[in-house]
């Protein structure tokens, strides 16, 4: 029994190795984030930045992107190139560089992620289209009131391809941010 077992392993050894083996790992995929974080200035916006989160179809790290030219209600991902960290996480690590922070105010703010596709006009052209949806409380109690706004931002991008939709995602990512920042510091905060 213990020949015919050996006799049996054998066997097996000798025609995986005949077919090529065992399957070889594919490549890894390549993983993108928003680079090295440029100098923004130092002002703070005086609000607190509570919470920042997703749509769900966003909390994967899948880049995603759009053929508008053929049909623009249909997603697809890239399959080698994915994000080093989910799109929320990457942009609220980009908020608090660009002033957002977790100090005490009387005005809290949440930033839901809704929209981080690259979107191709062509097979030649695309651009990075981000959305935000922001809910600022203002106040304690009674006093409290909720303002909402929905900020959008695009960028085009300099190649077709995953590399191209990275920067243009992180340039419309800072834009947006930008106008973000106008709209929160516009705001009364709890003044009366």
């Amino acid at each position: 029994m213990k020949h015919l077992n050996a006799l049996l392993l054998g066997s097996l050894i000798l025609l995986l190795s005949a077919c090529g083996g065992l399957p070889k790992p594919g490549a890894a995929p390549a993983l993108y984030d928003f680079g090295i974080v440029p100098a923004f200035s130092d002002a703070v916006v005086p609000v607190k930045l509570t919470r920042v989160e997703a749509l769900p179809g966003l909390e994967s790290f899948d880049m995603r992107y759009r053929l508008a030219y053929q049909n623009p209600n249909q997603l697809y991902s890239y399959t080698q190139n994915r994000w080093g960290a989910a799109p929320s996480d990457l942009l609220a690590q980009r908020l608090r560089h660009m002033g957002f922070s977790s100090v005490a105010s009387p005005c809290n703010l949440r930033v839901i992620l809704e929209t981080f596709d690259q979107v191709f006009d062509s097979t030649a052209s695309s651009r990075g289209v981000v959305s935000l949806r922001a809910e600022l409380i203002t106040g304690i109690g009674r006093q409290s009131k909720t303002l909402n706004t929905l900020i959008t931002a695009e960028a085009p991008a300099g190649s077709a391809d995953a590399k191209g939709g990275v920067a243009a995602l992180a340039s419309a990512t800072d834009e947006a941010i930008e106008k973000l920042k106008v709209w929160a510091t516009q705001q009364e905060c709890g003044k009366e």
